[in-house]
């Protein structure tokens, strides 16, 4: 990644910032949803439903890295 400092940097901040009501809201609504959902999972089935969240996780998380490298990139253009 061409401006990995400046992604990192911007990342460590968004994360210090406060979760909008919004936010907290959804977060709210998706907990209680999985919950309803995984009430009767057996061992093996959380096994998987973890191993798909984390890679959910990590694609979420490539997906910031992109957003934060095009918008780095869009702003410079600007210039």
């Amino acid at each position: 990644m061409k401006n990995e400092t400046i992604v990192e940097f911007i990342k460590e901040k968004y994360y210090e910032q406060k979760m909008s009501a919004e936010y907290k809201l959804q977060l709210t609504k998706i907990v209680k949803l999985e919950k309803k959902f995984t009430k009767d999972f057996s061992k093996n089935k959380w096994r998987e439903y973890f191993n798909l969240d984390l890679a959910i996780g990590e694609l979420h998380s490539i997906e910031i890295e992109q957003i934060i490298e095009f918008v780095v990139e869009t702003v410079k253009s600007l210039k």
